[in-house]
């Protein structure tokens, strides 16, 4: 009997109701930028709805993240005094609980990112930077992403290892609570795993 996926062509493939996915990692391309809340656009209880400096910097990075191509170079940013002061008053106060509460493997890679991929509690670390280590150790890199992505998206990223991460930083007014992920949850949080 023949199977109901393969077509009369001999190698060609139907998926019949099966719904358009990812089969190269150029595909992810064409998944990336659909961002299902956030992005460049923020709801009225974020706590930068109302700051005009946050909401165009939020911009900026939805721009690099909408832009970027599989496999380019990561662009480089420059963070403002203001960021990296939310940067490092998240990092010390995680860094104090690490040692209490972060499992062994975590605690084991925190101090490679230090050394190899540029964390410290003074300056964010690059997402280039942070994906060649990755990739060095593990064979994952970096994406950057404007928002929030479906789940279906954000898992045909790691079914090419490769993972999504924000190049914006929650905003100041409080630090300790972010409504999305930003890149203190996915570097200090996910990254070190």
């Amino acid at each position: 009997e023949k199977s109901p996926l393969v077509t009369e062509k001999p190698g060609v493939e139907e998926l019949g109701d099966v719904p358009w996915f990812p089969r190269r990692i150029a595909d992810l391309d064409k998944v990336s930028n659909r961002v299902l809340m956030y992005g460049d656009a923020l709801d009225a209880d974020h706590p930068g709805f109302k700051d005009p400096v946050y909401r165009e910097r939020r911009k900026m990075y939805a721009d690099i993240a909408y832009n970027y191509k599989q496999g380019e170079r990561i662009p480089r940013i420059e963070y403002t005094e203001q960021e990296k002061e939310t940067w490092r008053t998240i990092y010390r106060e995680l860094n104090r609980l690490y040692p209490l509460y972060a499992c062994r493997e975590f605690l084991v890679n925190l101090p490679l990112l230090q050394l190899y991929a540029g964390y410290s509690e003074h300056c964010l670390p690059q997402l280039e930077d942070v994906s060649y280590f990755l990739s060095e150790k593990t064979g994952f890199v970096l994406r950057p992403v404007a928002g929030y992505l479906s789940s279906r998206d954000f898992l045909s990223g790691l079914a090419f290892r490769v993972f999504y991460c924000t190049q914006y930083i929650r905003h100041h007014k409080d630090p300790f609570y972010t409504p999305e992920p930003d890149c203190c949850h996915e570097l200090l949080g996910h990254v070190p795993m």
